[in-house]
């Protein structure tokens, strides 16, 4: 019995250590994959040095103020960086929203 407790109580460690939440990181975009209507993923390089890449969540078209996302191509022309709210879904970077970086 004591082998099966260790067995769930490990599981549920592993668990609750996958399920981190939204995560945030500030960066400056590296490329863009989409076109002049809707943009299919991204790359950012963070402000530590990590590259990272995105596809949009659903209903994520646009930045707050309704700019569309499609603008990430001007982040990319100028290098103003920006600020990337996401999860991780089966593995892939999932942004839940994307600002221009304070």
């Amino acid at each position: 019995m004591s082998r099966l407790v260790a067995g769930i109580a490990t599981v549920v460690i592993v668990v609750a250590g996958c399920s981190g939440g939204d995560q945030r990181v500030t960066g400056i975009v590296l490329g863009v994959d989409g076109d002049l209507t809707a943009v299919r993923s991204f790359q950012l390089l963070t402000t530590d040095g990590d590259r990272l890449e995105f596809v949009p969540g659903s209903g994520v078209h646009a930045f707050p103020d309704g700019t569309p996302l499609t603008h990430l191509s001007e982040h990319l022309q100028t290098g103003t960086p920006i600020r990337v709210t996401y999860r991780v879904e089966d593995g892939v970077n999932t942004a839940v929203i994307v600002e221009d970086a304070p």
